[in-house]
């Protein structure tokens, strides 16, 4: 009894100092709380006050503050209790706040603190702020757009959880649109129309941007688009914004905020007379359009039906747009109706910088536009077919003055179209396919083979294997030319290259004739240097190049060599063009070059085989010199030397 009755002691002390202890942690932790929050207010009444405040305090308490919010978002609105002990909210309208309160929320507080932008001081804090609130606002901002309810609905009797969500989104639009706000005043102030911006502005924009990225479905979209749009041709922040279009591009799947994107982007391109950067018209690249105008009429026709029928039952038509808004599917034909209007503007954009009188001034956009007109050149009507095929034909005429990639995305475009919407027209493509013959001796420079390969190889596709060719002179002209080129271009070039033309040779055998012997070909004088492939009399020569690089340096277009002379077929997919250009150029980065292993000569006195006994060097081992030991003389010296043999031996 009276050890049970120690144990039932023990254990009570025990409970009671377990209560004890976490009496005392939340008494510790509610201490820390109060004097944090004393900080804060002395912080606080210093900075109205005008007194100064130590950089590390302001630091203190912007990151006390952001953990705040971070920790109760349903608080980071209100402002804290007074002394009745009654919590006052911080209202749409900063005049209804009640003048008496202490401190401002939490939220007001950060807002303040970026907005002091006067010394360098109050800028470091400022931009530490907007560092803060960027991060909070990423992190408390949802998906979707929120819509605050109408006046009838405000007039209707809720739960008190409604209420509170309604008060708390309304909170978070009204901060949220007073952030936007101050970042961009901020850009406008101490940014805007200069070279070199002040680091505020930097970051006022780049958070702007930062935010576009994530929140491009969230209210005040408009805002954020108008705002990053017009700096992207800055050469500071330009790059940043320009991706963050990039990314909204991309990533929008119902295509309403990419259409609005496009808009604005076209018309700051026209507003500054085509006179931008080349990654401001990059940014189209990344629009994932998939819809042909056709389809995206018969989208719009059936969208037209579908309203008809909505305007019998408004009613119902409201409920559906409210369900649509909520659900989490695409509208297909919403998205169709997008894209198509995203297109147009797209291409208007690309057809006035084409038809610039001026192409000189249009040198370092005209490549980018080429490289777009070909990437939705098969989304286009025939009506646009007809005029983008005659300004192609204008620029092919002064060919070898323009840039190689221009002049080989202008082949490019003209070859797609051609085989799209074009193909109802029936045009030759000799008028395009001559001007490809010129330009793949420009390859074999090195800073044309490391930027322009992937180009040149789709050309030739898009000639040659996507389509039938029915000159073999022709494509024999062709395999000519890129031998030529191959020999002398870089291993990065040659291999993808060589490779080509076993796709040709197999897909082409006339063109085989290549292959032999200099006494069978035909009488004449061969001439490349012609206009006109089919004039160049490509059968009066051989393919002597690939003889010559059957002794490359480069392992890789040595084997590439062999086997187009030995007409070998490709093993796809590993032995397709672009995926041995990739892998070329990585081992040319990383100065590395592969070498066949059955060329590796082997040492002389390596162990080849019983048959190889005879010739390998005798050497004498331990047993051979005891017998030989045992023969001769057993002086001193011979029999110091065994001893220490023997110890050798031993050891071992």
């Amino acid at each position: 009894l009276d050890s049970i009755a120690m144990g039932t002691k023990r254990r009570s002390q025990g409970s009671g100092g377990t209560v004890r202890t976490k009496q005392r942690s939340q008494d510790a932790s509610g201490k820390e709380k109060r004097q944090r929050k004393a900080n804060q207010d002395l912080v606080a009444e210093a900075a109205r006050e005008g007194r100064h405040v130590s950089l590390q305090e302001m630091s203190d308490v912007i990151a006390e503050l952001s953990e705040s919010v971070l920790e109760s978002p349903e608080g980071a609105f209100q402002s804290p209790p007074n002394s009745s002990g009654t919590e006052r909210k911080i209202f749409d309208d900063d005049q209804q706040q009640d003048e008496n309160a202490k401190t401002p929320s939490p939220m007001k507080q950060l807002l303040s603190i970026a907005a002091a932008q006067d010394g360098p001081e109050q800028e470091h804090t400022a931009h530490l702020a907007i560092m803060s609130l960027l991060a909070i606002f990423k992190d408390i901002v949802p998906d979707y757009r929120i819509r605050l309810p109408s006046e009838k609905e405000m007039a209707v009797k809720v739960t008190k959880e409604t209420k509170q969500i309604w008060d708390y989104e309304r909170a978070l639009l009204h901060h949220y649109q007073q952030f936007l706000k101050l970042m961009e005043k901020t850009w406008d102030k101490k940014g805007k129309g200069k070279d070199h911006p002040n680091q505020v502005a930097i970051v006022a924009i780049m958070s702007m941007a930062e935010l576009l990225k994530g929140s491009f479905h969230f209210n005040f979209r408009s805002n954020l688009l108008t705002a990053v749009v017009r700096p992207m041709n800055h050469p500071l922040v330009g790059d940043h914004c320009c991706s963050a279009i990039a990314h909204v591009f991309a990533n929008d799947a119902q295509g309403e905020v990419a259409l609005e994107a496009s808009r604005q982007v076209s018309k700051m391109i026209q507003n500054r007379n085509l006179k931008v950067r080349p990654a401001v018209l990059r940014t189209f690249l990344s629009l994932p359009l998939r819809v042909h105008v056709d389809e995206a009429q018969a989208a719009k026709l059936a969208s037209k039906a579908n309203a008809k029928k909505r305007k019998k039952d408004k009613e119902l038509a409201v409920i559906e747009s409210e369900l649509k808004e909520g659900d989490a599917t695409v509208d297909k034909i919403v998205l169709a109706r997008n894209q198509s209007d995203t297109l147009q503007s797209v291409i208007l954009t690309y057809f006035r910088i084409l038809k610039n009188e001026n192409l000189r001034a249009m040198e370092d956009v005209l490549p980018v536009a080429l490289e777009g007109l070909a990437k939705f050149a098969h989304l286009i009507n025939i009506d646009t077919v007809q005029d983008l095929l005659a300004v192609l034909k204008d620029l092919l005429k002064n060919v070898d003055s323009l840039p190689l990639d221009s002049s080989l995305n202008c082949i490019l475009t003209a070859f797609q179209t051609l085989q799209g919407p074009g193909q109802e027209l029936k045009i030759d493509q000799k008028e395009y396919v001559a001007p490809l013959y010129s330009q793949i001796p420009r390859i074999a420079t090195l800073q044309n083979s490391k930027r322009h390969t992937e180009i040149l190889l789709k050309c030739l596709s898009a000639a040659f294997l996507k389509q039938k060719e029915f000159s073999n002179v022709r494509v024999a002209a062709f395999v000519k030319q890129i031998l030529t080129a191959a020999l002398h271009a870089p291993p990065y070039t040659s291999i993808p290259l060589l490779a080509f033309v076993r796709q040709l040779l197999q897909r082409y055998p006339s063109a085989q004739q290549l292959l032999d012997n200099e006494n069978d070909v035909l009488s004449g004088e061969y001439t490349p240097d012609v206009v006109d492939p089919e004039q160049s009399n490509p059968f009066a020569t051989t393919g002597w190049e690939l003889a010559t690089m059957r002794f490359h340096m480069h392992g890789s277009v040595a084997s590439q060599a062999n086997a187009a002379a030995s007409s070998r077929m490709l093993q796809l997919p590993l032995e397709t063009p672009s995926r041995l250009r990739s892998e070329a150029l990585e081992d040319s980065e990383m100065l590395y070059i592969p070498f066949p292993q059955n060329l590796i000569k082997k040492h002389p006195l390596t162990n080849k085989g019983k048959e190889n006994r005879k010739q390998r060097a005798r050497f004498l081992k331990v047993r051979e010199f005891q017998s030989r030991l045992a023969e001769e003389d057993t002086s001193l010296p011979s029999i110091a030397i065994f001893s220490l043999h023997k110890l050798a031996k031993d050891n071992r």
